[in-house]
């Protein structure tokens, strides 16, 4: 490529020459002006060429810097969604323990503390030692103890 372009720069340079030493004939300025124009109109396709192939290069780019973000924007979506419905479930099962602790309902107390998931075994396990069924504790919300987030509600990373 290098060899055609400097061919042609070349062949512009003696074409050139030949119009200054022929003289200033109206002829010869009109072929110096045409071969000025072929050259600039050779930069331009030159240049479009480029910007073309660049827009190309960029466009695929951004299409994969697109699919990751996707990617990643539905990931976090699912971990929201996973982090939501186990807070429900915790939510659930414990309400189904403590209706059955206070109404003296042991063995169903006992199989809903059964149920919990190892992630809220702990923040229970804290709540619990606060003694909730004395009644100055009573208002004490299990949620107020430090070790009620789990691995899906605390972790920032997708």
């Amino acid at each position: 490529m290098l060899e055609s372009a400097v061919g042609a720069v070349g062949y512009v340079i003696r074409k050139l020459n030949q119009v200054r030493e022929s003289g200033h004939s109206p002829e010869s300025r009109f072929e110096a002006i045409e071969i000025l124009e072929a050259l600039i109109l050779a930069l331009v396709a030159v240049a479009t060429a480029w910007s073309g192939y660049q827009a190309a290069q960029w466009a695929g780019k951004r299409a994969e810097q697109y699919a990751d973000a996707t990617r990643l924007r539905i990931t976090g979506e699912g971990l929201v969604t996973l982090s939501g419905q186990e807070r429900i479930y915790d939510s659930d099962t414990f309400n189904s323990w403590l209706a059955a602790k206070l109404n003296g309902k042991e063995e169903a107390a006992e199989f809903f503390e059964r149920r919990f998931r190892d992630e809220y075994r702990p923040a229970f396990t804290a709540w619990l030692r606060t003694d909730p069924f004395k009644k100055r504790n009573r208002l004490r919300a299990r949620s107020s103890c430090p070790s009620t987030t789990t691995p899906s509600t605390s972790s920032s990373s997708v």
